[in-house]
C-alpha cells in the first residue's frame, strides 16, 4: 500500500533586479521541461531595467539529462502523483511572490507572467488558483490545461492581456496540437492575441522585446 507524509522541502529560484521600493514591474517566468531556472532566467536580461525585478521559479523535480550524468534539468511534473505536484507547485509559487512582495516593500507593481513550454501549465494554475491582479499572461510553446478552462474562471481570464506565442518551426507543437488547443480555447471563448514567429522551440530574445508592453 503507497502512502504519503508531508515535510519540509527547500525550493529554489533565480532572480534577476534588485528588490526595492522603486520597483514597479515585476515578471514571474516558467521554465519549460529538463530546464534549470539559472539558464532559463538569462533569456530576461534584454528587458531587465532598473525598476523591474524577474523572478524565475524552478521546478522541483530534478534528473539527469544525458547518460554521463553531468547535465541536470528540472520538471514541473510527471503523470505520477500528479495532482499532488500540482498542490505543490501553487504553495511554493504563491509562497514565493509573498516573499518577493516583502522585498519590495509594496504591491504597486505590475505583474507581468510567462509560462514556457511545461511551464504554463504549471502557471495557469497556479493564477488560477489565486486572487492576484495579473496585468499580462504570455504562454509561449505552451499547452492550456484544460481544467483552467471551466465556468468560474471565465472572469478570470477576462481581466488578463493574454499572448499565446508560438514559433512557426517548433519541432513540439504538430498543427494536430496546435488546432487542439486552439479548438478548445476558441470554444471557451477566450480573449488572446496570437503571435507566431518564424523559429524553433525556444525564448527567443528579439520577439521577448516585442511583446513587454
Amino acid at each position: 500500500m503507497k502512502k504519503q507524509i508531508s515535510i519540509s522541502k527547500t525550493y529554489k529560484y533565480s532572480q534577476l533586479g534588485k528588490c526595492s521600493t522603486k520597483i514597479d514591474t515585476v515578471w514571474i517566468v516558467l521554465h519549460g521541461y529538463g530546464m534549470l531556472s539559472e539558464y532559463f532566467i538569462k533569456k530576461f536580461e534584454c528587458i531587465l531595467n532598473e525598476k523591474t525585478v524577474v523572478i524565475a521559479p524552478e521546478g522541483s523535480n530534478r534528473f539527469y539529462l544525458d547518460n554521463n550524468y553531468s547535465r541536470v534539468g528540472a520538471s514541473w511534473m510527471t503523470k505520477l502523483d500528479k495532482e499532488k505536484d500540482i498542490e505543490d507547485n501553487i504553495s511554493f509559487i504563491g509562497t514565493l511572490y509573498t516573499k518577493i512582495v516583502d522585498d519590495i516593500g509594496h504591491k504597486n507593481f505590475k505583474l507581468k507572467t510567462l509560462g514556457f513550454s511545461q511551464g504554463g501549465a504549471t502557471l495557469v494554475r497556479w493564477i488560477m488558483s489565486s486572487s492576484l491582479k495579473v496585468d499580462s499572461l504570455i504562454l509561449w510553446g505552451s499547452d492550456i490545461p484544460k481544467d483552467s478552462l471551466i465556468t468560474q474562471n471565465k472572469s478570470r481570464w477576462s481581466s488578463m492581456n493574454i499572448k499565446i506565442v508560438i514559433g512557426k518551426k517548433d519541432e513540439y507543437i504538430s498543427d494536430e496540437n496546435k488546432k487542439k488547443v486552439f479548438d478548445a480555447v476558441n470554444s471557451y471563448g477566450l480573449s488572446y492575441k496570437l503571435i507566431e514567429y518564424d523559429g524553433p522551440h525556444k525564448i527567443i530574445e528579439s520577439e521577448l522585446i516585442k511583446l513587454d508592453d
